[in-house]
């Protein structure tokens, strides 16, 4: 492994060296990734990032599905095509699970010690993964490649920053194209699914397709906020809308549902291939680690689904049958699958 404290060529050309970037380097390379307003110019300003700071560097991004696998984000290289390409699963063991788990860089020298298979050559001959994490939720790994010129300290810098970009376009995006956003979840809110049931039971009604309509609500939550507080709550809920959003298809509607509680809609669903979806997130949310600090047992986790024609004829009655379904998950619980 690398040790990561390289320096500048002394005595060289000061155009020509590579070494050390000043503050006014490090401000020239952000102001695009902060100013991207959609997923490609983001994508082109993380894959510049570090390019003023060192000849032949280059940087992967990898975000977390909710399925314990890093989806490739960014390929700015034609050499970080199969790289990018790859699907980096965090729960073995080795340097990728240590990053996502400890926040903590690692310097590798190859990246077969990564991918643990033949890799293309790259010009670099160091590679630093680091964590993709805002406030306490942890978006994915980024991959930054270079010739170990440069400071090892400068790069969880550039991580917090590649972070924060990404949460800024998730906002961007969710607020032009859905309007208001629960900032508890990070998902639309409550009265922009209101808005959007109506619609699909309206669309149900006239083609005569099922909608399901489920609900996660998790009970006892306020007292966790009082152990500690309700920014660690936002960022536990955050972490729950991952996991749900890793399981569901594209076309499946996620949404905060009051302060504690997530729904999903999803149109041209049966019920029981609706509740056998709900209880495989379940199985996931179930074994989800308590906030830092809190103390007391997990809040209990609440189901219900609903299905409109079979239970409702509306947007309002479909959302009272489910409400009033809530049920305690146990771990086993299971419904027959339909295909």
């Amino acid at each position: 492994m690398s040790d990561g404290t390289g320096q500048g060529t002394a005595g060289a050309d000061p155009l020509e060296r590579r070494g050390e970037p000043t503050p006014a380097d490090v401000a020239a390379a952000l102001l695009p990734l902060h100013g991207a307003n959609d997923q490609r110019t983001l994508a082109e300003a993380i894959s510049a990032l570090i390019d003023p700071f060192e000849e032949d560097a280059a940087v992967c991004a990898f975000l977390d599905d909710g399925s314990g696998t890093l989806v490739p984000f960014v390929n700015g290289e034609q050499s970080l095509s199969r790289v990018a390409g790859v699907r980096l699963p965090v729960t073995q063991t080795g340097p990728l699970s240590h990053v996502f788990e400890t926040g903590e860089i690692v310097v590798l020298d190859s990246l077969a010690d990564l991918i643990g298979e033949e890799v293309p050559d790259l010009p670099a001959r160091r590679i630093l993964l680091l964590p993709l994490q805002w406030e306490e939720e942890k978006l994915g790994i980024v991959l930054f490649f270079d010739q170990g010129r440069t400071s090892v300290d400068l790069y969880p810098r550039l991580a917090e920053h590649v972070a924060l970009a990404l949460v800024r376009l998730r906002a961007l995006d969710q607020h032009f194209r859905f309007g208001g956003i629960d900032p508890s979840h990070w998902l639309f809110d409550r009265e922009w699914l209101r808005l959007r049931v109506e619609e699909e039971v309206d669309r149900a009604q006239r083609y005569g397709h099922p909608l399901t309509l489920l609900l996660f609500l998790f009970e006892n939550l306020d007292e966790i906020t009082r152990n500690v507080g309700r920014h660690q709550t936002e960022v536990f809920l955050r972490r729950v809308a991952a996991v749900v959003r890793g399981q569901i298809r594209s076309p499946d509607v996620l949404a905060g549902y009051g302060k504690a509680s997530i729904a999903v809609l999803m149109p041209e669903t049966e019920k029981p291939a609706g509740v056998a979806a709900q209880f495989r997130v379940a199985s996931r949310l179930a074994k989800m680690k308590l906030l830092a600090g809190a103390t007391g047992p997990m809040p209990v986790l609440l189901l219900a689904a609903a299905t409109c024609p079979e239970d409702a004829q509306s947007a309002a009655e479909l959302v009272d049958a489910a409400e009033s379904r809530l049920t305690p998950y146990e771990e086993g619980m299971q419904i027959q699958e339909t295909a």
